[in-house]
């Protein structure tokens, strides 16, 4: 079966990576590109040589894909999921999943109401450094994970990225694979307590740096620290377990495991991975085997915003 597919929004991370990697697959096709700026949309179409649209409504209607790639910044979501769920498409939405929880739980019910599959742009899920983790942590308890996302400000003068009002901050928009990531080791989050300082990158109108400690329904705990001022980029976690002390990237796994020294190095590119897994999930119709269901993505999206407004109220959040 080959699986057609539809995209809302085709600058960014479709370019970056969707596009390449859905190219390369033999059982994927994409068959209607849409996207507000009509150049964008026009040169992704061409390169597929399919139409272009600029209102998602008529990508649906004059295409009617099997599913509905959805790579929108977070304050562009409307009705775009909803209304593709509606018509039966199965989904994959980037992370963020928007700005306010309620717009996250009207489209998760959707979703579930037309039962269709959706899957969340996480990709950590997918590489392989966290898939070796998660091998050597089965059946371990887990006492502590420390994350972290360091960085530079994204995107150019005044860009959507540097204004929280449409990018939720780093918290939201960046450092969520930290968290999803930590909830994926760790399990859900039930408390959380958090700060920010704004001294060093004037460019955003956000916390520069941020700091969050959490308690877990299992009694673990786990602290996860952002900041978009630095001068190199340093993203993983670490972890504390029974029997296992672990250093996790997206390509890496190394510490001590049961008194042996470990030390592997991987090069997968997790991008494929996922849109990969995605595809044959719609050719078979059988979503098990997706790792990051919108209904678990939306759990991590909710704590990013309750570590958000712990920054700003100054309390701890309950979940």
């Amino acid at each position: 079966m080959t699986v057609d597919l539809a995209f809302v929004g085709a600058g960014g991370i479709a370019q970056w990576q969707h596009f390449d990697n859905l190219a390369a697959l033999d059982d994927a096709r994409i068959v209607g590109i849409c996207d507000v700026d009509s150049e964008t949309a026009e040169s992704a179409a061409d390169r597929f040589d399919a139409p272009a649209f600029s209102d998602h409504h008529d990508l649906y209607e004059e295409t009617d894909p099997d599913a509905v790639f959805v790579c929108l910044p977070p304050f562009a979501h409307d009705d775009q999921e909803i209304a593709a769920a509606e018509r039966g498409y199965d989904l994959f939405v980037e992370k963020p999943l928007a700005l306010s929880a309620e717009t996250a739980r009207e489209i998760e019910t959707a979703i579930e109401d037309n039962d269709v599959l959706a899957q969340v742009g996480y990709d950590w899920r997918y590489s392989a450094g966290v898939e070796r983790a998660s091998e050597i942590l089965s059946g371990r308890d887990i006492g502590y994970v420390d994350g972290y996302w360091w960085g530079g400000v994204a995107g150019g003068e005044d860009h959507w990225w540097r204004h929280a009002e449409k990018s939720g901050g780093q918290v939201v928009e960046q450092a969520t694979h930290v968290y999803d990531t930590v909830r994926h080791l760790a399990g859900d989050v039930e408390r959380v307590a958090a700060a920010g300082s704004h001294r060093l990158a004037d460019e955003v109108d956000f916390s520069d740096a941020t700091s969050a400690t959490m308690t877990h329904e299992n009694g673990a705990i786990s602290h996860v620290s952002t900041t978009c001022a630095a001068e190199d980029d340093k993203h993983g976690l670490e972890v504390v377990a029974d029997g296992a002390t672990l250093e996790v990237t997206e390509q890496s796994v190394s510490g001590v495991v049961d008194g042996e020294a470990v030390d592997e190095k991987f090069d997968r590119n997790p991008y494929a991975a996922e849109v990969e897994s995605f595809v044959d999930a719609v050719a078979s119709g059988d979503g098990a085997g997706l790792r990051s269901p919108y209904a678990d993505a939306r759990r991590t999206f909710e704590l990013t915003l309750a570590v958000n407004e712990s920054i700003e109220d100054g309390e701890p959040v309950e979940l």
